[in-house]
């Protein structure tokens, strides 16, 4: 119980900060500056998206919030992460996600394992697959396949 509390209160302080930034950010889904698909595309993927990772079986939660940019950032966490060692002691995130042909798009998916240090930098591709479900995809920077996993949106902007 005493390795599980530290970890809850940063998970929790981790989705509420992000929750906070996607609604101080709302008011710049109209910028363009990164958007190759519509307006309403790109807002369509800010909100908090959860799955279950099939691999693995762990929880998977996304928070995606919008830059005053027009780009998007991604906090992710699972409480099994298999890059480290099949624990929870990790986070990914990017900054500089952009909307390409209706999916979001990054080549700097950074997870940060805590338990042994290391880093490793992944693409990430969603897309919708209808109203509030999205898929997404995760590989190596050569296009290996790492993972894939159905999100639903439990919350939005």
């Amino acid at each position: 119980m005493k390795r599980i509390l530290p970890l809850l209160i940063l998970f929790l302080l981790t989705m509420a900060n992000a929750d906070f930034y996607a609604q101080t950010v709302s008011g710049t889904a109209g910028k363009k500056s990164h958007d190759h698909g519509s307006q309403g595309d790109a807002r369509r993927f800010v909100g908090y998206w959860m799955g279950i990772d099939p691999l693995d079986g762990g929880d998977s939660r996304r928070g995606i919030t919008r830059n005053e940019d027009g780009t998007f950032s991604l906090i992710l966490r699972d409480t099994v992460f298999t890059l480290c060692d099949n624990t929870d002691r990790a986070l990914g995130t990017f900054s500089d996600g952009v909307i390409d042909h209706s999916a979001l798009t990054s080549d700097n998916l950074v997870i940060k394992c805590f338990n042994t240090g290391a880093t490793v930098t992944l693409k990430y591709h969603s897309e919708f697959i209808d109203k509030n479900i999205l898929r997404e995809t995760v590989t190596q920077q050569d296009g290996t396949p790492v993972d894939e996993i159905i999100f639903h949106r439990v919350g939005q902007q």
